[in-house]
């Protein structure tokens, strides 16, 4: 709710402070060809404009109901309700004007023109707003791919050489009758090629990414011991949707739980709950702080590139909140699935 009220009051600033350098632009000109006439000063004339003018205030009203009206219909509803709504605004921006501006010797009333440039100008602004917003949100997730692929080449020792060597391994454990690890060798390899098809995709399966998330689950598992000390539930859904998810958006904050969550001495768990109901995504990640061990910040380079993913590709569609009390640490992600989305 904050985050929605702050979003509101910055588009609404944002813009009549847009609208404000415009309107005073135009007195400008209006002060060099009518100086004669007026006998102000720039200053006086500037004060008289912008704070004894009433249309300054009205204009800020006004505005502030088209910023909602963007904010809470466009996109988000039925363009036909956009469109009633837009005409809600031009009538309620309208009576605002009137009524600010009533004499008493006259009636409050809506002028038909005046309604008609305010709705359409509240179309307009929407329109034109989320048209400048996809070219930015396109040339940022260009960006986003093109550091992706940088970061994924960086990575890409030779990738060839690596799986070559993990499908020798995965033999030789057969060949000695090791099951245990020719199973972790593969959930290992398959890991990795998911990992680097990943970098290349903004979005995929999200069967594909709970395979994966599994993998790394047990293998995460099958490397600790199994102490009385250590507790580890984890609960995922046991059906998946016909969704698709941005890769390894999870993965840094169960690294962070296992990489700070457990002792071999002290009493620690981790807790893990995944739910899916309808297009919405719900991740708890919960675990024991262990002393000694370097401090939760939530700002390691892993969580920040997180966060900057999920703004990128998420815009408006997630909730983050991660908390510490000193002795447990907790992450709730919420994630607006969309099963129209596409790999790109």
């Amino acid at each position: 709710m904050k985050g929605k009220v702050k979003r509101i009051l910055l588009g609404w600033l944002a813009h009549f402070g847009m609208i404000w350098v415009l309107v005073n632009l135009f007195h400008i000109y209006e002060y060099i060809i009518n100086t004669p006439y007026t006998g102000r000063t720039p200053w006086e004339f500037f004060v008289y404009h912008t704070f004894h003018d009433i249309d300054t205030l009205i204009l800020m009203i006004c505005l502030f109901y088209i910023e909602i009206n963007h904010q809470y219909f466009f996109k988000k509803r039925h363009f036909f309700l956009f469109v009633l709504s837009s005409a809600v605004v031009g009538m309620v921006g309208c009576a605002t004007f009137s009524i600010m501006q009533h004499d008493n010797n006259k009636d409050i009333y809506i002028d038909f023109g005046q309604f008609l440039i305010i709705t359409v100008y509240a179309l307009l602004y929407s329109i034109i707003r989320n048209y400048l917003h996809q070219i930015r949100y396109r040339k940022d997730l260009q960006l986003q791919q093109s550091k992706n692929e940088l970061d994924a080449l960086k990575a890409q020792i030779n990738p060839h050489f690596l799986f070559n060597s993990l499908n020798y391994l995965y033999g030789t454990a057969l060949n000695e009758k090791a099951p245990a690890t020719a199973d972790g060798i593969d959930k290992l390899s398959g890991m990795m090629r998911y990992t680097i098809i990943g970098l290349h995709e903004n979005f995929v399966s999200i069967k594909d990414e709970f395979q994966f998330m599994d993998n790394y689950l047990a293998l995460q598992q099958a490397r600790l011991p199994k102490k009385d000390n250590i507790r580890i539930d984890i609960r995922t859904p046991a059906v998946l949707p016909d969704a698709q998810i941005a890769p390894l958006l999870i993965l840094p904050f169960v690294e962070n739980a296992f990489k700070y969550g457990i002792s071999m001495d002290e009493p620690c768990f981790i807790q893990i709950r995944i739910e899916i109901s309808g297009n919405k995504l719900v991740a708890v990640i919960k675990n024991r702080i262990v002393k000694g061990l370097v401090e939760i910040k939530g700002n390691n380079t892993g969580i920040k590139n997180t966060i900057e993913r999920l703004k990128l590709l998420y815009p408006h569609n997630y909730d983050l909140t991660q908390a510490n009390d000193g002795n447990n640490h907790e992450t709730i992600l919420q994630l607006a699935l969309n099963s129209q989305q596409k790999t790109s």
